[in-house]
């Protein structure tokens, strides 16, 4: 008689971790595009682009590392909580603003909508990236 054995606890957390770790992958390429477009003038703004998994990080902490000079980037590699998502965040008092305002000159580079029009260039294939990796990590699992 064969016995098979269906592991849906187990194949539902290797799906769900292949995909945060994919969304990861692509949200730090999305990153990469942002901080290009981001506007500059100290450069802080630019060093307080992060991804983080989990939740949106401390943004005071983060815009003090960032007005200090320290890349944010990579500050938060591990899970910060345990919600199944992946943040792109900038994270100063004026982030936002500079990301909605479309009438600001920006004499040293960068423009609004910094991050939204990466994410929006790039959100197809990351998502087709994580399918395929989620795919390819069950089909290792069997």
């Amino acid at each position: 008689m064969a016995n098979n054995k269906w592991r849906i606890k187990e194949a539902v957390n290797i799906a769900e971790e292949a995909a945060l770790k994919a969304l990861r992958t692509g949200a730090e390429s999305i990153l990469t595009e942002a901080i290009d477009e981001t506007p500059i003038e100290t450069g802080t703004l630019r060093r307080s682009g992060t991804v983080t998994v989990g939740a949106l990080p401390d943004g005071a902490q983060v815009y003090e590392a960032a007005e200090a000079g320290t890349e944010m980037k990579d500050a938060y590699p591990e899970k910060i909580s345990k919600e199944k998502a992946v943040y792109i965040s900038f994270n100063t008092p004026y982030a936002r603003r500079q990301h909605e305002e479309l009438g600001y000159n920006h004499p040293q580079g960068g423009k609004a909508k910094y991050l939204e029009d990466p994410f929006n260039r790039n959100k197809t294939k990351v998502l087709k990236y994580a399918a395929k990796q989620v795919k390819k990590a069950l089909e290792k699992a069997k």
